[in-house]
This record gives C-alpha cells, structure tokens and sequence, in this order.
C-alpha cells in the first residue's frame, strides 16, 4: 500500500517550492510568472526553471501574452486541468441519521468537481462499506469519461481516531468500535491501480475549505473546522495542524468505561447532561430533545409532528429545520439550545487557537440563521474579546461535498509537490 499523505514538517524545501507555484498557477486561473513571483516570494529565475520543466510535462501550459505595464508583454500561464483528475471519498458519519450518505467526487487538477455521485448509508459490515467505495468509485469513473490510468490518487474520509502504525480507526463516543481501514486501501490500490491515502475527516474538511472552498476560510491562515461537535481540522498558519501522533482534533474526553470507576458514571451517562466535552451526535442530539420535550409535554401543538403525519419515530434534523423555517416555536427553540451548547465549545476552541475563521459542517450548518445566531452570542459570551473580536464563525462553503473535495484536493497536493 503506498500511503502518499503529505504529513506536517515532511515537506522538502523543494517540494513546498513545487507547491507553491503551481497553486499559485491553480487559484491564479492564468498568471504570469512575475505575479507567482510575488505570490510565493520566489525569483523569476526559480519560477522560470520550475515551470519550464512543468511546461515538458504537460503540467502547465503557455496560454498568450497579458498586458504589459512597460517593457515585454509577459507570457501567461495555465494548469493543464487534463492532466490527471483525483478521487475523493467521505465515508460518512458514524452517528447515522435518515440522511446519512457516503459522498464521492472525481476533480481535475484545478480543484473543480467533475463528477459528483452518493449512496446511502446504512449499519453494516466494514467489509460491506468496503465493497461499496469500490462501486462508488467505479462509477465516478465510468461516469467522468476518463480512464483508470487518468487518475493519479484517491483519498478517503473517516471518522474517529486514526491509529495509523497498526492501520485502525476507533470511534470514542458510543460504543467505541475499532475497525482496521487497512483493507479498504488495499482494495482501492489493487483494483484502480491508483496510490490511496486515508485522513481524519475533520481534517480533510479543513483542508477542502481552504482548497476549493470560497470566501473567509479559503485565505484564512488560521482556521478551525467543526465536524458538527464531534471534531475539528485545524489549520495553523496556513498548513494542517495534526498533532504528535497524527490524531489531533478530537473535542470529546475518553469517558471511563462502566466499571472501571466507582460511582455513578454522571454526566457520561446520557447525552442530556448540559456538559459540552462529549459529543451529542452528528445531529446535537435536536430530534432527541424534541422528541423529550413531547413526551413531558404531549397536549402541545407544534408543526413538528403535523410534518412527520404523527409519527414520531420520523422525527430528524430535517424535519425541526423545515419546521422552524416555517415559524415553528418548539423547532426555533430547540435550535436555539444546540447553537448555545455548540458557542461554548467554539469560544473554548477560539480562545485556546485564536483563529480567524470557524467553519461550522457535517450538515449541522443547514440549521440556519436561528442556530447560527445562537451560536454567535454564545460565542460572545464565553470567548475572551481579545481573540472574539475578529472571528468569522461561518457555514461551509462546500456544503455536503467538504470532506470529499478535500481528500480529492490533498490527492492534488501530493501530486503538486512531487510532479
């Protein structure tokens, strides 16, 4: 298996030269040499030597003349988005919701996604999972037009904690599944013929922000991206932040097992303990607590249940949105709860990093402007004004596409540093 990730303080000096002037020439669409010269603080003579052999290769290509501002009209460069296309796959949640999907995007070598296509998630075997990212890649594949051989990586989205000398991932909220994704990448390499990387899904979330994203986060040199409440990527001046053992951005503590201390377990118990240090779910836990607040109050009128037809078993995080979008006051009021809950764990986060931007994902930003208002005055409540006062607290960008767009980008990354 050859595992190609771009890991922090890997990068020659060579390679992070290679980097920088060909996303130069990504983000710059056409630009000339003296412009990447600026961008990337290299000399035209470094620039020239790069791009001629990219010029060989068919990495980049002469597009005309742009105008000149006194003396020779300079030439204009272009990546040759044809060159190869990567794969980019978001295994999902483990927290599995009505909606749950397993995402997966076939990009060119600009950024921009080509093919887009999903497939349902649902409880199963890894080995199944396994057998279904095939199929899915397959036919983004067939799909695109292009050919095996045209793709130069796939990367792959997950969840949890990566222990990556033993080649698991452990899953620490619920029930604490360990599964090993080894296989999977084996699979993928074996059968497209294409070198696989796997990454946190936070993580890569982080880096699709910044890579294809639009906006705040996409030049934001300090950056964090909340996977709902159950995690975040972090970007320190301007690069992926992963910690000692690559596993940085858990935002939950390890809960002690029953048992293995004496007492009641508190506020490990339940996720309805008022505590923001473990995970309520990919969804805050919002249909859980409308669904309490019906049982203690079942005589009250709301859209909620009119929605669902009664049922309340049908009762998810679509449902309160439509409802509260609709002037609903039990959904408003719920999404309220979760947005104040979510503020005091973003203002912990923004004092301990102070970032610029936080990106807010993992389909919880679909909960609109009354969840984010929320969010915000919490955030204003409990960050400290020095690190609060410049902070973008915002949607992503890329919506249900971030992880997966973001391991197809790391896969051009690692191209861009060693073509």
């Amino acid at each position: 298996m050859k595992d190609f990730v771009i890991e922090e303080g890997r990068l020659t000096e060579k390679e992070r030269r290679k980097l920088g002037i060909l996303d130069a020439i990504r983000r710059g669409g056409e630009i000339s040499r003296a412009d990447i010269s600026k961008i990337t603080d290299l000399n035209i003579v470094t620039i020239s030597n790069y791009v001629s052999k990219y010029i060989k290769q068919k990495v980049v290509f002469e597009t005309g003349l742009d105008i000149s501002t006194g003396g020779r009209r300079p030439e204009l460069l272009k990546l040759n988005r044809e060159y190869g296309y990567s794969i980019g796959i978001d295994l999902g949640s483990p927290h599995l919701t009505i909606d749950s999907s397993i995402v997966g995007v076939l990009m060119d070598l600009s950024g921009k996604i080509i093919v887009r296509e999903t497939i349902k998630k649902e409880k199963e075997s890894f080995e199944k999972l396994t057998s279904k990212v095939v199929d899915l890649t397959e036919s983004l594949i067939k799909e695109s037009g292009v050919t095996s051989s045209d793709v130069k990586g796939i990367g792959v989205g997950i969840w949890g904690v990566i222990d990556r000398y033993r080649g698991m991932v452990r899953y620490a909220v619920e029930d604490e599944q360990i599964v090993s994704y080894t296989t999977m990448l084996d699979t993928l390499e074996n059968t497209f013929g294409a070198p696989t990387l796997i990454e946190h899904d936070a993580t890569l979330a982080a880096f699709g922000e910044r890579w294809s994203g639009i906006g705040a986060g996409s030049t934001a040199a300090n950056l964090i991206f909340l996977c709902s409440d159950s995690s975040c990527g972090l970007v320190i001046k301007g690069d992926l932040y992963y910690g000692a053992t690559k596993s940085a951005g858990e935002l939950n503590l390890n809960p002690p097992h029953p048992g293995e201390e004496p007492g009641p377990q508190n506020c490990w118990a339940s996720y309805d303990y008022g505590c923001c240090l473990r995970s309520r779910g990919i969804d805050l836990g919002i249909p859980a607590r409308v669904n309490a607040h019906l049982e203690e109050n079942p005589d009250d009128k709301t859209l909620i249940t009119e929605i669902v037809g009664g049922n309340k078993e049908n009762i998810c995080f679509s449902v309160v949105i439509e409802a509260a979008e609709k002037g609903d006051e039990l959904a408003k009021k719920v999404l309220e709860e979760a947005g104040e809950y979510l503020g005091v764990k973003i203002a912990f986060l923004i004092n301990l990093f102070n970032p610029e931007v936080v990106v807010i994902g993992r389909g919880i930003e679909k909960a609109g402007d009354v969840f984010f208002s929320a969010v915000r005055k919490s955030v204003r409540k409990w960050a400290y004004e020095e690190s609060v006062k410049i902070i973008k607290i915002l949607p992503t960008s890329l919506g249900d596409d971030v992880v997966a767009a973001g391991a197809a980008g790391l896969v051009i990354q690692n191209l861009f540093a060693k073509v």
